[in-house]
């Protein structure tokens, strides 16, 4: 990653114990987040080109509202796996579906190698330290098996004079306060991603309430 790319990322980040407890307990409110996530974890969802059969982890599983869906898009001989950190968010997610979920540190995945041919992880890798994004990704491409693809979606930098504000704003209260941005941050994706070993096939930014998120679909 360019030097000045780096730079203004936000290096460091909430550790995974606060966010284990900050999900805890605001897991259970977590979908008014869809008032600026809606329009981009819908086309993340679409790009997942989901069929009948496939094998799917989902790391960073929230609620269970997207998994729940994608559950009904791989039956009946699919299989989802779904993991998480917060155990409310597990709580709440088994409310919802009877699936494959697990408590578990989306950089220490449990599951062998070239497992899933697909995986899913929306606004999760910004609550994640920049030094262990690279770890994560390579847990990722592990698990992936060849031809199958992965969709990440993340806030970003914005890339209009509206979204650039809001960008600016969101980091100044992440400075103050991590938490009352739920620990997530804006990143950019596409150089560490390059760095991991994906191959890119859409790179999109969707801007809803002013808040930019990245979409990305890449291969191993």
């Amino acid at each position: 990653m360019p030097a000045a790319a780096t730079k203004s990322l936000i290096q460091d980040t909430i550790s995974p114990t606060a966010a284990q407890k900050y999900y805890d307990l605001w897991g259970r409110h977590y979908d008014w987040f869809s008032f600026f996530e809606s329009r981009a974890k819908s086309r993340s969802l679409e790009l997942l080109d989901l069929q009948p059969g496939l094998s799917l982890l989902h790391v960073g599983l929230g609620t269970g509202k997207e998994h729940e869906w994608i559950v009904t898009h791989i039956e009946p001989d699919g299989r989802a796996y779904g993991l998480d950190l917060s155990l409310m968010m597990l709580q709440v997610a088994r409310a919802r579906l009877d699936s494959s979920l697990c408590q578990a540190d989306g950089g220490y995945l449990p599951f062998g190698h070239r497992r899933f041919d697909r995986l899913y992880a929306a606004y999760v890798i910004d609550l994640i330290p920049t030094s262990l994004i690279p770890v994560w990704l390579q847990g990722f491409r592990r698990v992936l098996k060849p031809g199958g693809c992965m969709v990440l979606l993340t806030l970003t930098e914005g890339v209009t004079v509206t979204s650039r504000a809001v960008v600016s704003l969101w980091k100044a209260a992440y400075r103050l306060y991590p938490l009352a941005c739920g620990g997530c941050r804006p990143l950019q994706l596409t150089d560490l991603m390059q760095q991991a070993g994906f191959q890119f096939m859409q790179d999109e930014i969707i801007i809803q309430f002013g808040i930019p998120s990245q979409v990305i679909l890449a291969y191993p």
